[in-house]
Order: structure tokens, then C-alpha cells, then sequence
């Protein structure tokens, strides 16, 4: 009973933690994410694991997130980049190969842009180096907050060496520790931020 009644004591706390931070990241100006945003690309294209990476896993940014999408347009061509894709029904992310920003994406499931896969191909996970991973939160020991739906868990899970995992983020959402359930919380290894790397 004690397990059950700590788990239930956790989620409570992410969830709480998450409408703390989905309103700071809303309240954001979209010049503020842009600036904001700068910085954190900055940060990540000096890391040596961006610079080696030739395949990349990224995403398409919510609003409030992290916007990598200047940093892919610009390396888009020389990297290959794949992007997640939901499977509802699986409760999982499939990764597919878009080379054009604009014509290969559709809007998803809550309102996430996501590859057409009429247009793009599925690619095999094991051949991404890198992957680009968005949170509400993470913590110094590189937990992650994700929205609660529990897919990029589930996939990251299946993600092996030498594959890294970057999580990205403003320097106001890294937290001192986060409330996690290990196994199925799953860790980045690198946190790149506005001003730093973790």
C-alpha cells in the first residue's frame, strides 16, 4: 500500500509541477522564445555530440518550447533529420525522415506537428546518434517532466548507446530534483540550456 500510496503522492506533485511551468512557458512573449531560444542553440551546436551527430531526432516546438527549428533549417542537407511521430493507439513515437520544414509536416495529435507519412519515411531507431528531447522540466541529475502522456518514456527507453539523448530547455525550467518513478522515467545525458551544458 505504501508504493501505491507514494506513486499517487508523485504524480500529484508532477502535476502539479506541470501547470506551474505550462504558465510561465505560455506567458512568455514570442520574442522572449525567440531570444531565449538563440541561446539555447547556441549552447548545443558546440557540443562535440551535435557537431559528430549525422542522424538527428529533433521536434517541432509547442508553444513555450524550446525552438529548434532555426538550428534545423540551417543543417538540414548536411545532418538528416527525423522527427516524432504518435501513435495513438500504440502509445508510442515512431520516428520519420523529413528533409523541408514546411511541406512535410501535418498537424498531429494535441496539436503537434508531425511528418506526413504519406510523404516521409519511417526511419530504424537505431540509426539515430542523436536526439534532441523537449520537457516542461528536467533536474541536475537529468530527470526529465515531460506533458504526462508518457511517449517520449516509453521511446527513449528503447534508445541504446551510442545514441545520446540532449534535453533542452530555459535556464528557469532546470529544477534541483524532480519527482520521478524510476524505471519508466526516463534521463537524458546532456542538458544544454540558455548558458550552460549539463
Amino acid at each position: 500500500m505504501q508504493i501505491f500510496a507514494d506513486t499517487m503522492d508523485i504524480n500529484k506533485a508532477k502535476k502539479d509541477l506541470r501547470g506551474k511551468l505550462l504558465a510561465k512557458l505560455l506567458s512568455l512573449t514570442k520574442e522572449e522564445i525567440k531570444r531565449r531560444s538563440a541561446n539555447v542553440l547556441s549552447i548545443l551546436s558546440e557540443l562535440q555530440i551535435y557537431k559528430d551527430a549525422k542522424v538527428i531526432m529533433a521536434y517541432f516546438p509547442l508553444r513555450g518550447e524550446v525552438d529548434v527549428l532555426g538550428l534545423i533549417g540551417k543543417a538540414i542537407g548536411i545532418k538528416r533529420f527525423c522527427f516524432p511521430v504518435m501513435d495513438t493507439a500504440k502509445k508510442e513515437l515512431r520516428a520519420f525522415e523529413a528533409g523541408d520544414l514546411d511541406r512535410d509536416f501535418l498537424p498531429g495529435p494535441f496539436g503537434v506537428r508531425q511528418p506526413d507519412t504519406e510523404k516521409t519515411k519511417e526511419l530504424d531507431i537505431g540509426k539515430i546518434d542523436l536526439i534532441i528531447v523537449p520537457g516542461l522540466a528536467f533536474d541536475r541529475q537529468k530527470n526529465r517532466l515531460g506533458r504526462g502522456a508518457g511517449f517520449y518514456d516509453r521511446f527513449l527507453d528503447k534508445i541504446k548507446p551510442p545514441a545520446k539523448k540532449v534535453g533542452v530547455a530555459f535556464e528557469f525550467q532546470i529544477l534541483e530534483s524532480l519527482p520521478v518513478i524510476p524505471p519508466f522515467d526516463q534521463k537524458v545525458d546532456f542538458l544544454a540550456t540558455e548558458t550552460k551544458v549539463l
